[in-house]
């Protein structure tokens, strides 16, 4: 397990090295150092209203004392949630990345970031988050492990939080639908070799899915309430997404 999150945490320490905002938000005309900074957070901003309004719609009340970010990267969505809530707090598995989203910062001690390398958020007590957000992060998760970061999101919201997450279902592909088929038969380690053999040591974005029917009795199966699940188009074109949103009774 320590090996698998050590990989990762490697993988997207280079990934964000050359051209971290775009690794993030993989625009097609913004690859290359094309991301102005203050056009990259304006996103964030647009999307945190976009989820709030659609929070609203669905009759949810929250308390906004405190929000998780999970997979913040840059702290794009972070930084927005700052406008709702009164403290906000961003994780990454990179190092790097956390280190940007400190220096792009601009609420101080009301936002705070941490790196987190592990298979669940142990370093959060029980109940101690009103909103929990999760957005084209999951998608680059193994679905044992975005699993067990569910089970976990639950745990840390309050009674009554609101979980906001995103991520694909079925790929769109038969090529890929094959592709994905024999990664999830391969066994780890060869499928590490595998990778190494044929790409050697660059770095790259894995795509994962859960398939819609799947991921609704993962939750249920939680005890958790569903409100409303609808396509996002977040994923790449090869692939189905959803926007799962999803209270703590």
């Amino acid at each position: 397990m320590y090996s698998e999150f050590s990989a990762a945490q490697k993988n997207w320490d280079r990934l964000a090295e050359d051209d971290p905002l775009w690794v993030v938000l993989t625009a097609a005309d913004k690859k290359g150092g094309g991301w102005d900074p203050e056009e990259f957070f304006a996103t964030g901003v647009k999307e945190v209203g976009e989820l709030m309004a659609h929070a609203a719609l669905l009759n949810v009340e929250m308390a906004r004392e405190r929000a998780l970010d999970f997979g913040c990267g840059v702290g794009r969505l972070t930084q927005g949630l700052c406008q709702y809530f009164d403290e906000v707090v961003g994780i990454d598995i990179s190092r790097r990345m956390i280190d940007l989203a400190r220096r792009y910062n601009r609420y101080g001690d009301r936002c705070r970031y941490f790196v987190n390398a592990k298979g669940d958020l142990r370093q959060f007590s029980d109940r101690s988050f009103d909103f929990v957000v999760s957005m084209i992060t999951l998608q680059h998760i193994p679905p044992e492990h975005t699993v067990r970061y569910i089970e976990e999101f639950l745990r840390v919201l309050r009674r009554g939080g609101f979980l906001v997450f995103q991520m694909p279902g079925r790929p769109t592909k038969f090529s890929l639908r094959m592709r994905v088929l024999a990664r999830r038969i391969m066994p780890s380690p060869l499928l590490r070799l595998y990778r190494k053999i044929r790409y050697g040591d660059v770095p790259r974005i894995e795509m994962y899915g859960i398939k819609r029917e799947k991921m609704i009795a993962i939750l249920e199966g939680l005890g958790a309430r569903i409100l409303d699940v609808r396509p996002d188009g977040r994923a790449r074109v090869e692939w189905e997404s959803f926007t799962y949103w999803v209270r703590k009774p």
